[in-house]
Formats: C-alpha cells, structure tokens, sequence
C-alpha cells in the first residue's frame, strides 16, 4: 500500500477495541469500512450503543458500507505538524451516521464540505488498519 499524505498525529497505543467497536476495527484490519445497525428495524447506530434509538432493541450487526462519502465539515490544523485536516464525513450506506477522521492524498487547503470521498486505509500492523478519506 502506497504512503499516506497528510495523516494527522496517531498516537495507536490508545486505540482500545471494546465489543462495542470490535467488529468496525474487525473489518478495518480488512480495509472494509462498516457501521453497527440495529438487527431488528434496520436504523444505523454509530457510535453503537446499548440501545437501538429506534426501536429500543438491544441487538445489532455489522453492515459493510460501499465505502465512499462526503465532506459535512472540516478545518485544516496547521500547528506543530504538517497541516492536516480532520473532518466529518457522511458515509454512502449509512443514512444518520457520521464518521470523524481526516482527509489525506490532497492539498489541505482545497478540502471543503460537499466533496467526495472515498475510504482509504493506513495499515499500522497485521491486525490494524485506520481508516481516513481521500479525494474520489
């Protein structure tokens, strides 16, 4: 996999997977992007919880996103690192959801709400895989 630009400062020693965030990284170490929804109604819940906002259901399941998106917002940070630009993204897939992480393989400052991205993967070790987002 070729080097990934602009990825902000990732410190992995904090990433804790728990059984409510095992099977996102799960299908991360296999450059999937996913997102829990509720088994019984059908409705997106990430972060996943205990509880289905919805219909009040206790049971979930991962559903495998087409892995493309687009910008809601974004900043460039440009203090003590190369510039980076963490930003909101609404998922294709997954109507409610958004994921925070970082757009990467651009010009920070050409980054802006409405863009279209795709999922790319920073492989950190055999079993874990970041996922950013890149320009489509």
């Amino acid at each position: 996999m070729a080097m990934l630009e602009n990825t902000p400062p990732l410190d992995t020693e904090s990433l804790e997977t728990d059984d409510w965030t095992r099977g996102f990284w799960e299908a991360a170490s296999e450059e999937q992007l996913a997102a829990a929804k509720c088994a019984r109604c059908g409705v997106f819940r990430m972060p996943p919880g205990r509880f289905c906002r919805s219909c009040g259901s206790q049971d979930y399941e991962w559903a495998a996103l087409p892995g493309t998106g687009t910008v809601f917002t974004c900043t460039v940070v440009r203090s003590g690192t190369p510039p980076y630009v963490p930003a909101v993204i609404d998922p294709d897939g997954a109507e409610g959801v958004r994921f925070i992480s970082a757009i990467v393989n651009c010009n920070p400052d050409q980054v802006r709400p409405g863009m279209r991205v795709r999922a790319v993967f920073d492989r950190i070790t055999d079993t874990l895989a970041v996922p950013y987002w890149a320009p489509e």
